[in-house]
């Protein structure tokens, strides 16, 4: 069944005047959606009966199903399934201050990071109302404003970036969500990074990369060679010339891989010209095999200071969510072999 979410205000409009109903009903039903975020058409009692009737017999609001979730005090974690029957997360964190959710783009990851569970496999990108259904979805669930959007989760966003920008856009103009609580997290894709800056300079980047050796970098991320370190350098360099912002470098630490001084040496030296904090992350180890590589809470400190005593800006970020299986891709894959 199509998703009313994927209807602009236009057609929708034309739809409804065709079946005999007034103009001023659409703008009604997105208020439902968008401002309300409820997912029933007959729970929307402003309706006429023969209306709420029609729109549930055609359409859907959300574009999948929840397959399952994991939840704690701190974070909660969807599982969605999707109309051809494939799955795809998103997530729920709660801060003192604010809700974020962290957004898919893509079902599985076409980049193949070694140490990501959600680059053991890739099928598609998520359409426009997939990534908008995460959102209302996840308000009507929380029953709670959420202002805070990162697209981190399962995905390269900038190897969907229609379906992002389009969100994008949505989450500013319908939803009134500021483009500085909106980040896009990427592993380096050089035109998306130019692309975002042109289309939204306002909204934030993250860069992620799990080591600033380029040698190392080829053996954990099967997509260096197409995409090199010191042509990333220089989209970051435009992005940071054409929108004034920082960019936030996430970086997570692999015990015996990229967590020793010399690579805290090498990382401030790639970015001495470049303005960007560093957001330093413990490794969520996406199953039994990778749990060697976790670094400990003090040896991640150490690195973290000796980062800030190099003169670039770093904080421990600490990951959350590591009792359900919170990492990209992890609750997912365990649905998936439970399947």
């Amino acid at each position: 069944m199509r998703s009313i979410l994927g209807i602009n205000s236009e057609e929708l409009r034309d739809i409804l005047i065709e079946k005999g109903y007034e103009p001023y009903r659409v703008r009604q039903i997105l208020e439902w959606i968008y401002d309300k975020a409820v997912l029933d058409f007959y729970s929307m009692s402003n309706l006429p009966k023969e209306l709420r009737n029609f729109l549930s017999s055609n359409f859907s609001v959300i574009p999948f199903d929840l397959a399952t979730y994991a939840q704690d005090e701190e974070t909660i974690k969807f599982v969605f399934k999707t109309e051809d029957n494939l799955t795809f997360e998103s997530v729920v964190i709660f801060h003192h201050n604010r809700i974020t959710l962290c957004l898919s783009s893509q079902i599985g990851c076409p980049i193949g990071c070694k140490f990501c569970a959600t680059g053991e496999s890739f099928h598609r990108n998520l359409t426009y109302e997939e990534i908008i259904g995460q959102y209302i979805f996840a308000r009507s669930y929380v029953k709670k404003d959420i202002r805070s959007i990162v697209f981190m989760g399962m995905g390269e966003p900038f190897l969907n970036e229609e379906n992002v920008f389009r969100a994008i856009d949505t989450f500013i103009q319908e939803l009134n969500i500021s483009p500085r609580h909106i980040t896009v997290s990427t592993s380096g894709i050089p035109r998306g990074i130019i692309n975002l800056a042109h289309k939204h300079p306002k909204v934030r980047l993250a860069f992620s990369l799990w080591t600033p050796d380029e040698r190392k970098r080829e053996g954990l991320v099967p997509l260096a060679n197409t995409y090199k370190l010191e042509i990333i350098l220089r989209s970051l360099k435009e992005y940071v010339s054409i929108t004034g912002n920082r960019i936030s470098v996430e970086y997570t630490l692999l015990k015996g891989i990229n967590d020793d001084i010399d690579d805290a040496h090498r990382l401030v030296e790639l970015f001495k010209d470049v303005p960007v904090f560093f957001n330093v992350i413990l490794y969520n180890p996406k199953d039994r095999d990778t749990e060697a590589y976790k670094t400990s809470v003090k040896e991640a400190l150490r690195f973290v200071d000796l980062i800030k005593s190099l003169g670039k800006e770093a904080y421990l970020r600490i990951s959350k969510g590591e009792r359900i299986s919170g990492a990209c891709g992890q609750l997912r894959t365990a649905y998936e072999r439970s399947r």
